[in-house]
């Protein structure tokens, strides 16, 4: 690692694009071992707001989702190099929301939507609904590198330059390692969460603004392809006992689509919920796991929602 003394820098809300572009131009340029705090701005780029109502949700703007912080130029940064991301800080905005978005999710066919929710951010947890407390897990969705190609991206689909890989564990404490595809690498990032469940099945997860610090480290010799996660010790091992609804076939996609139909299930018979409310709510506190590969030709999928809903 590189012994540079950390310099601040900030960026903006006002700083913001829509799209991975290596031809973009930076909006920052720092040293190696630079600390740089960000305002970001929320998944919607505040077409989403407390008062939003469900049916406007079919004029969103898609081209406008997710919009990005940045880009950032490191000194030094070349193709086959390495950017090490540490979160030291995530602030976040004292109101965000969850909604199912026209088009987006994984039961998108069963639950098209449209439906929002707004949730008070002004603690460290939320009620989710029948005295069920959750505590925040504040995370970033995206945060990646301008990629190899030349060209226009999307910020919505992740790729081996990171991107929208929306990890939960990408939180305060972790550090996120990304392959330089370009000179200067051109970091952003974006996308913050106030709770995700691992998968954020139903689209989103508690989205909202926030402000963030992160420090920015070039490192070599590691030859890393792809976005490679360090968690912070304190979100390993899950502190939760879960009830794991399986979904098993020979299609992995389908066994997960299974899986999560028998937890919104449940859920809405255990929370009193309308089907459409629970599966939302999935995409915020459910556990999205591959259990088994091995034993072809069939997938082991499991949808684990925490056991205390079902006391």
């Amino acid at each position: 690692m590189t012994s540079t003394a950390a310099v601040s820098h900030h960026l903006g809300r006002d700083v913001a694009h829509h799209a991975w572009d290596r031809e973009l131009p930076p909006a920052m340029t720092v040293p190696s071992g630079s600390e740089v705090s960000l305002a970001l701005r929320d998944g919607s780029n505040k077409q989403i707001v407390p008062d939003t109502q469900a049916d406007e949700l079919h004029g969103l703007r898609m081209d406008l989702m997710d919009p990005l912080t940045g880009p950032i130029w490191v000194e030094g940064a070349q193709t086959g190099d390495v950017i090490a991301v540490d979160i030291l800080a995530i602030e976040l905005a004292t109101t965000g929301w969850s909604a199912i978005l026209p088009g987006l999710g994984l039961l998108t066919e069963t639950f098209p939507g449209p439906y929002v929710r707004s949730w008070s951010l002004d603690g460290p947890s939320v009620d989710i609904g029948g005295g069920h407390r959750f505590d925040l897990r504040p995370m970033l969705g995206v945060v990646g590198v301008a990629p190899p190609e030349f060209g226009q991206f999307s910020t919505v689909v992740p790729t081996d330059a990171g991107g929208n890989i929306d990890v939960k564990y990408v939180g305060v404490g972790s550090r996120l390692l990304l392959p330089v595809c370009t000179e200067g690498a051109l970091l952003s990032l974006g996308y913050p969460h106030a709770l995700q469940g691992d998968g954020e099945l139903s689209g989103t997860a508690i989205e909202c603004e926030a402000d963030v610090t992160v420090r920015v480290e070039l490192l070599s010799g590691l030859g890393y392809t792809a976005p490679v996660v360090v968690t912070a010790p304190v979100e390993v091992p899950e502190l939760e006992s879960f009830r794991s609804f399986l979904g098993v076939g020979p299609d992995l996609y389908v066994a997960a689509q299974e899986a999560a139909l028998r937890a919104v299930d449940a859920v809405a018979a255990a929370l009193r919920l309308e089907a459409h409310e629970a599966y939302a709510l999935l995409g915020t506190i459910a556990e999205l796991r591959i259990h088994e590969v091995v034993d072809r030709p069939n997938w082991v999928v499991g949808c684990m929602v925490p056991q205390r809903l079902f006391a």
